[in-house]
């Protein structure tokens, strides 16, 4: 992700693809819509592994990996991933 082992918005936590997607709070309102626009596809929590495509029913994949591009690209960190 970086040269440095720790987020940088969030100095205590590891600078991982799951923080970025999932716990980042520099991120917090783009999580909430995307958690929002998942729950529609998932009727679970979802996973790194669903956001990065661990999805079995293609529709389902498709629209869970367009969700997170979305999220990457509003948030700026599309590049980071």
């Amino acid at each position: 992700m970086t040269d440095s082992l720790l987020c940088h918005w969030c100095p205590i936590q590891p600078d991982t693809p799951e923080h970025l997607l999932l716990h980042c709070h520099r991120h917090h309102s783009h999580h909430v819509a995307l958690l929002h626009s998942l729950s529609v596809i998932h009727s679970h929590w979802p996973t790194l592994t669903d956001l990065l495509d661990g999805c079995t029913n293609t529709n389902q994949g498709f629209k869970t990996l367009n969700l997170t591009r979305t999220f990457l690209k509003k948030t700026n960190q599309l590049h980071r991933i």
